[in-house]
């Protein structure tokens, strides 16, 4: 095993935590042999310096908070070469007491900003934000009606006084 190669994991990994996929392509970056690649991520292995499954646990959170669906957030693992079955999503979902409908909602009210109306069009782009977050159309679509109808409600009682 090269020590260089050893030494320059232990140095990555104290500051985050890294996939092994990553760590592999860092050492490749730096122009290792597979020989040494492997037994050095072998070695961070058996010391438990590689903490795989709470790097992918961290990936799960930040995509959850950027408001992500449990679909997307399985497909964005996937291009990491990271793997987390929907029941280990939905799991830390349900730890930070967070929903679909919660997502969408917070995503709609972040995009819609301080508007007090949505016209059609409004609605339309809002609509189109919460799908490119991977987000079911008809969930997003009653979720944000809700909302509308909410707005209408409170601009009519403001009105009113």
């Amino acid at each position: 095993m090269s020590q260089q190669a050893y030494s320059y994991l232990v140095k990555i990994l104290s500051a985050r935590d890294y996939s092994e996929h990553k760590l592999r392509e860092k050492l490749r970056e730096k122009k290792y042999p597979a020989n040494e690649i492997d037994a050095a991520i072998s070695e961070i292995k058996a010391k438990g310096y590689l903490r795989e499954e709470a790097f992918t646990e961290g990936r799960i959170r930040s995509f959850m908070n950027k408001g992500l669906s449990i679909n997307h957030i399985r497909q964005k693992l996937r291009q990491e070469h990271l793997e987390a079955t929907d029941e280990q999503i939905a799991a830390i979902f349900d730890e930070n007491q967070i929903s679909e409908d919660q997502q969408i909602e917070r995503l709609a009210r972040k995009k819609m900003g301080s508007k007090t109306d949505l016209d059609f069009e409004d609605q339309g782009k809002i609509l189109r934000y919460l799908i490119s977050k991977g987000h079911d159309y008809s969930l997003s679509k009653k979720v944000l009606g809700t909302l509308v109808s909410e707005m209408k409600i409170e601009d009519d009682a403001q009105h009113s006084i």
